[in-house]
């Protein structure tokens, strides 16, 4: 893969689209390509956690060389931290090292900081050099040609790493030493030195990250011999920055002509203007093969185009190429000013130096160009139904396969029909709700009153234990150990959310703040499932490695115990084609939390002398003020508002069904653990009845 446009292509669909499981195979080789680089090295430096600073870096003396310069850097400093956005994974977010890169992460994306993300800070800074560059989730901003091809490749190994957390971890965890200990000096002289924001947000990022990346390293060793791969992947990280360094200095001397200019425009309008010039001849050949064979390499085109009888050497602007881009021409309105100027200069003198084309990019696509930030449900986009599936595909075994599953595009065909299973019998659920209970037209007012009357009615309903509990406390640790692999992935549903600052509206940065609370925020002592893990071991109640075959076989779990975790983890690794529902599953979950349920199971526990702090967890952060269950809320709300902006009130009203049913689907998915429970609740009733009257008997 060395074609620019395949990088262009490649980054985009990694970024912004589904890539299918031969696109990661290719994104695979090509980071174990680019380590095998790294690791040829024959004077690579050996990891020291020290900064370090890029040799031969550039000295960009005038406005114009550092604009090149950022422009250059723009691809790989926006993407900043989108390698680490999955790290922290269903079956790895409760240890140490993932937690301390998932902090990482956080701080890049500004999660938790007053201060914008560091993306955004880069943003700034090319304002300030006069750079317009459109936004991350366009389809036009890998194919801008005003980045050069070789910056795509850093770029390519960010959003690789990102889809590829678990097989290339050690790697990563280099990759990531390498940009925490780059120099802020290094990275304050990109800015003037008025641009104070830039400098200090570089400053205190470095600050911040290093105990972490060190702490991340150390903990990992503690557990695992892989020293050479972390050493890999920090090479990984200094080869390619410098590469692309010394890219940029080798090309700074070389300026840009002319035909440079227009094999550039040409390639980035190709794709829109085959089709359309069958009845154009260029020696003997119609324009559409033409643009059909060129792929990467418009300069054959060009120079029968200045052969061709379409240009006028003598008088440029009356030739007809010209004059078919002015008003009443075939052309009109396909080449902007600027690019028309270009072309004229073109005609004249091909070797002449190119004047740079200073392009908005602010302007948006159609409603598919927004997917990756949108996920606006449309007809094509709609879950399709799979092929019928009996229900004796085993969950345990599902279980297994889908906590191992990097991707979407590694998951079984088993997770969808589990999906769509749950939500078929939503449907009849939803169908037979009292009207009171479900809210079957979408208002924004009357949504946030239904959420608020719901809220209401199960904190009415609890009542403080009187007494001695009706349930025993051996059914307390039975029901302990049926939750284990519900709870050791909470918020699994949410892992896909994660991705480069930028693909981050506001419904997804109220799912990101949920998640981040799940997984602790980088505090291993924080994270649920190592809560839970704790009050096991309180208990005695040791289980295997929840990734594990062990695990999923362990024979004190019941089958129904697979059934909502199952169901958690298909949703969240296919996020993109259940968004709605998704959404709609999580206000379940953490309303859930504010029950009378959760306050009586709180009392019992207590009762018993077993710590109920995973329950009070719940309760405090998924409060409906400024916790979970208001996030929840607030997500929906403004989802809805979005696909009413973009779209109609049908469009909303469709969108607010499948929320609904995800709403719904929480207690069909619970359903059969729930069936569990009472058999086992009235078998042990019935029990204690019968020998009891044996006694007395």
């Amino acid at each position: 893969m060395t074609a620019s446009s395949d990088l262009r292509a490649l980054c985009q669909t990694l970024l912004n689209g589904s890539p299918d499981r031969g696109t990661l195979q290719t994104v695979e080789d090509f980071i174990k390509t680019a380590l095998l680089g790294a690791q040829g090295q024959q004077s690579s430096p050996e990891l020291r956690l020290e900064t370090w600073t890029p040799v031969d870096a550039p000295n960009v003396a005038d406005l114009a060389e550092r604009r090149s310069l950022l422009l250059a850097l723009s691809p790989s400093i926006l993407l900043e931290g989108a390698w680490l956005a999955r790290v922290s994974q269903p079956a790895t977010g409760h240890l140490s090292a993932h937690g301390h890169l998932f902090a990482i992460y956080g701080r890049m994306i500004g999660l938790d900081d007053a201060s914008p993300p560091l993306p955004q800070h880069f943003r700034t800074l090319l304002t300030s050099v006069r750079v317009s560059l459109p936004p991350l989730f366009s389809p036009s901003f890998f194919n801008d040609r005003r980045f050069p091809d070789f910056a795509l490749h850093m770029p390519c190994l960010h959003l690789g790493l990102m889809h590829r957390p678990r097989t290339f971890f050690p790697e990563l965890l280099g990759y990531t030493l390498g940009h925490c200990f780059l120099d802020s000096a290094w990275w304050a002289s990109l800015a003037d030195q008025r641009d104070t924001s830039w400098i200090s947000a570089r400053e205190r990022f470095s600050d911040d990250v290093r105990p972490l990346a060190s702490a991340a390293l150390e903990s990992y060793l503690r557990e695992h011999d892989d020293s050479e791969r972390i050493r890999a992947g920090w090479h990984l990280y200094r080869r390619m920055f410098e590469s692309l360094l010394t890219d940029f200095s080798n090309g700074r001397n070389r300026r840009p002509t002319t035909v440079d200019a227009m094999a550039d425009i040409v390639r980035t309008k190709r794709p829109y203007a085959v089709a359309y010039h069958r009845r154009v001849m260029l020696q003997e050949r119609p324009l559409d093969q033409w643009l059909a064979e060129i792929e990467d390499d418009p300069g054959p085109l060009l120079e029968a185009l200045r052969n061709s009888p379409y240009v006028d050497f003598k008088c440029p602007a009356a030739g007809r190429l010209i004059r078919a881009m002015d008003i009443g021409g075939s052309m009109f309105g396909v080449f902007t000013a600027a690019e028309r100027r270009l072309c004229l200069d073109w005609v004249e003198n091909p070797d002449a130096e190119a004047k740079p084309i200073d392009a908005s990019g602010t302007a948006l696509g159609p409603v598919t160009a927004l997917c990756a930030e949108q996920n606006l449900p449309s007809a094509r986009d709609r879950p399709k139904k799979p092929m019928p599936s009996r229900h004796t595909a085993n969950c345990r075994r599902l279980f297994t396969t889908l906590l191992r599953t990097e991707s979407a595009s590694d998951c079984p065909p088993e997770a969808t029909i589990a999906v769509e299973r749950i939500l078929r019998r939503s449907r009849w659920l939803d169908l037979l709700r009292p009207i009171r209970r479900s809210l079957r037209h979408y208002d924004p007012k009357a949504f946030s009153q239904w959420i608020e009357a719901t809220y209401r009615q199960e904190a009415m309903r609890y009542r403080p234990l009187n007494g001695n509990p009706k349930i025993r406390r051996e059914f307390c640790l039975w029901a302990i150990l049926q939750l284990v692999p519900s709870i050791l992935v909470d918020g699994c549903w949410l892992a896909g959310v994660p991705t480069a600052s930028e693909n981050l509206g506001e419904v997804e940065l109220h799912l990101l703040q949920i998640y981040a609370d799940e997984v602790g925020k980088g505090e291993q002592e924080q994270n649920h499932a190592n809560v839970y893990r704790r009050l096991l071991e309180s208990l005695d109640l040791a289980v295997p490695g929840v990734e594990t075959e062990d695990f999923a076989q362990d024979r004190r779990l019941t089958d129904a115990a697979f059934e909502l975790p199952v169901y958690m983890l298909a949703v969240g690794l296919l996020k993109d084609r259940y968004f709605p529902e998704l959404l709609g599953l999580n206000l379940a979950i953490e309303l859930s939390g504010l029950g009378a349920g959760y306050m009586q199971v709180v009392d019992i526990l207590r009762y018993y002398g077993i710590d109920p702090t995973i329950i009070q967890l719940h309760q405090t952060i998924d409060n409906l003020a400024s916790g979970h269950a208001g996030r929840a809320r607030d997500a929906i709300l403004l989802y809805l508002d979005r696909i009413r902006q973009q779209s109609d009130l049908s469009a909303v009203q469709l969108a607010w069904h499948r929320i609904r049913l995800g709403y719904v689907s929480l207690h069909i998915a619970v359903l059969p653990l729930t069936g569990r429970f009472m058999q086992r609740y009235f078998g042990d009733r019935l029990k204690a009845a019968y020998l009891t009257s044996r006694t007395a008997g």
